[in-house]
């Protein structure tokens, strides 16, 4: 078993499903019209289930990022380790307390796009065009997530747009098989 592809499944699963999870038990939150932190607000009656699934998120990654420092290279490993910690400041610094925590948000959105592209060309194959694409959608949305551009998918479906592609790169690498170098 590669523990550093597993942690990373793991990780990102349990985020999916908790943020999932705290969508439904928030009483009127619209995945559309509510940013994603607003699940982990401290006023939130779903604030422990968030934070503590980012700051797993973050953990699980970081770890991830030091067991496939030498499958993944060190580029991509230092990108995935630092998207991590970005992640990590996400649950420590819930969206109440301002530019912690929409910098840590900024990392990991950010890295977390630019470390799935470095990831997939390293693999190469499927890989390369797949971690390209959802580093592009990540970083397209971001660039108009920033800025709060309308569209139609409202703030919150812009922000998922930015998350999604990384969360799910990061769970097909995980279980996928290892191609002989």
């Amino acid at each position: 078993m590669n523990w550093g592809r597993a942690l990373l499944t793991i990780g990102s699963l349990q985020f999916l499903i908790s943020m999932a999870a705290a969508e439904r038990l928030y009483p009127g939150y619209d995945p559309l019209r509510n940013y994603i932190s607003d699940l982990g607000s401290l006023n939130a009656p779903t604030s422990t289930l968030f934070n503590t699934s980012v700051f797993l998120l973050g953990l699980l990654g970081l770890l991830s990022a030091y067991l496939l420092r030498r499958e993944i290279g060190r580029i991509s490993a230092v990108l995935l380790a630092l998207a991590s910690i970005g992640a990590m400041g996400v649950g420590v610094f819930p969206e109440d307390y301002g530019a912690p925590h929409w910098i840590s948000a900024l990392i990991a959105f950010l890295l977390g796009a630019i470390a799935v592209m470095a990831m997939g060309a390293r693999m190469g194959g499927f890989f390369k065009a797949f971690g390209l694409a959802a580093g592009v959608i990540s970083l397209t949305a971001l660039a108009l997530f920033i800025p709060r551009v309308h569209t139609p998918l409202g703030i919150g479906g812009l922000e998922r747009l930015v998350a999604y592609p990384i969360l799910v790169f990061f769970v097909v690498y995980g279980v996928a098989r290892r191609e002989a170098s």
